[in-house]
This record gives structure tokens, sequence and C-alpha cells, in this order.
């Protein structure tokens, strides 16, 4: 009996290594460390792509302005995120093709000083946002019109380095009246004293999957073992929040339970199982877009994206029976 177990296992292990042996080595690059590239680093770590025949290495290329030329030029097959990047990239003509998304919201709160008891009591008041004009500045001029303010004319905005990190230091120090930050800054934020002013959620794509044209028509069967293996890669976080949590950990470099256990909740409620970015999300996000260049108003949603691979998976009931077992 104890042969034949230790034959079946070594027989286990030579599949095992043949399979990943013969998995196509292909690269993923992220922008940067955010709660909506999460599940690609659970997938990855979990090494879920394998089952699919791919052996995925994800990269941090940090910010859209080097992320995208990877993408472009081959150093990566994919580019998860950058979607502003990516929507600069559309407009200029470049060859890049969006074929699904992470998440359709993000949850936003704005942080001031104690003493602001309303929103707009923000007028005349200097705000932090990051170098560009990016998702947290696009949820932060949303808010503001919303309650009556001129973003261009009410308030003054402060460039701050260092993320959103930084942005909160300077928010502690009385540098800025208040700033937009993302979980777990947030939470972190308010334990230290700072005000939540608004929290809200914003319909826009988070953590878009992206590819090249070419790859899209020379290798549709890349890109589908791709997604399938993301989707389950989301799949295996819903469910096992204890080791997603450990991974979360490593990348945000970030060992509070309580905030990263936060942080994990908002993400994995806004988890898209099928990858298909909502008509509402695109709409939004082109048109703080052409805020910076009117050309984004002219897109339709389906314009901007091809579905047609999510499409695909979702008629074959892969994500269906996924979520049966």
């Amino acid at each position: 009996m104890r042969l034949r177990f230790l034959f079946a296992a070594t027989v286990v292990l030579l599949m095992t290594d043949q399979a990943a042996h013969s998995a196509e080595k292909i690269r993923a690059a992220f922008p940067a460390i955010a709660p909506g590239l999460a599940p690609s680093w659970v997938t990855a770590e979990k090494r879920i792509w394998q089952k699919y025949g791919l052996d995925v290495e994800t990269i941090l290329v940090s910010g859209g302005a080097r992320a995208v030329p990877a993408l472009i030029s081959d150093s990566v097959q994919f580019l998860l995120g950058s979607d502003s990047g990516v929507t600069t990239a559309l407009l200029q003509g470049l060859p890049v093709v969006r074929v699904g998304v992470t998440m359709n919201t993000l949850g936003s709160s704005l942080l001031t000083q104690p003493a602001v008891q309303a929103v707009q009591e923000l007028k005349g008041k200097t705000l932090g946002i990051s170098r560009g004009r990016d998702a947290s500045y696009a949820r932060l001029a949303k808010l503001l019109r919303d309650h009556g303010l001129n973003p261009d004319k009410d308030v003054k905005f402060l460039q701050i380095g260092g993320g959103e990190s930084g942005r909160l230091s300077a928010l502690k120090a009385g540098i800025i009246h208040g700033t937009m930050l993302f979980p777990p800054l947030d939470l972190i934020g308010r334990n230290e004293g700072l005000k939540v002013l608004a929290k809200f959620d914003v319909a826009t794509p988070a953590g878009g999957i992206n590819t090249t044209a070419a790859i899209l028509k020379q290798n549709r069967k890349l890109v589908l073992n791709f997604l399938k293996g993301y989707m389950d890669g989301i799949h295996y976080m819903i469910g096992h929040k204890e080791d997603s949590l450990k991974v979360f950990y490593r990348y945000f470099q970030n060992s509070n339970e309580a905030a990263m256990s936060y942080l994990y909740d908002e993400t994995a409620r806004r988890l898209e199982k099928d990858l298909r970015a909502s008509p509402e999300s695109i709409r939004f996000h082109l048109d703080m877009a052409a805020l910076d260049d009117p050309r984004a108003a002219k897109f339709t949603e389906k314009e901007f994206w091809d579905s047609s691979v999510v499409e695909e998976i979702r008629r074959s009931g892969f994500v269906e029976q996924l979520y049966k077992n």
C-alpha cells in the first residue's frame, strides 16, 4: 500500500511539474498597489492561471506613462489597471484593447480637517490631489459639483506627491483642507482624528484588463484563457478571505489586521465575477476624460470596449459553473 501511494504521489508530482513547464509564459503589468488589482495578485500567487495553460508573471510597472508603452511594445501581454493611461492611449489611436474590468464601482471618502462641517465650506480652500487628473481627482470634482461648487473656480487644487499616503500626511499637517482617499486610508485617517466629510460610491471602471489589438486578433485563445483564469481567481478570492489577506499584507506592506480586513471587504463586494464593464461606469469614465480631452465625449460605450471575449465566456456558462462548486 505504501509503495502504491508513493508511486501515485510521484506520478501526480511529475504531471504537475510537466503542466507547469508546458504552460505558456506571459507577463501582466500593473501600475500601482491598488485594491482593484488585488485579484490578479491572488490569482498569480495561487497559480490559478496554470489551470488554463498559462504561467503568468505579474509585474509592477509604476504609472500609466510606463505601463502603456510596455504593453504596446509587447514587453507585457496584458495590462491591469492604468485606466486613465489606457483612455489617453485610445484617444491617441494606439492599438490598445480593453477586454474586461475588475470592478465597476469604487468607494471613496472625502477626508477633511475636523472643523469642516459641510462640503460647501470648502469654497476657497485648498484640496490635495495627485499629480494629474486621475481617479481621485475625478471623484472629488464630481462631489464638488454635486454640492454646487465649481471645481475650476471655487477651490484650489494642490498636487502632492507620494500617492494617497502623501496626501494623508499633508492633510494631517494642515497643508491642505481636504482630499479624496480610498480604503483603507480613509479608515486610518478617521482613526487619527480627521473627519470623513462624505463617503460615496462612483460608477467607474477600476482594474481594467487590457491587451493589444494584435494579440486579440492573432491569439484570441490566450485572451480567453487569461480571462477565465482571472475569473477563477476572483472566485477564489471571494471564497477565501484568510488566504487572500495574506496576499494583501504582503503587497500593501501593511500588517494592520483591521485595516486590511476592511480593505478586503470593500474590494470583494465590488468584484465583477464575469469581468463585464457596465455602461454607466464607462460613460462616467469617458465624461471625466472629456474634461481634459473633449474627444472622449464622442465615444459610445460599445466603441470604447471590446466585450466579445467576456460575452463568449458568459454564454458558455463558465461563471455559473464556477459558483456552483
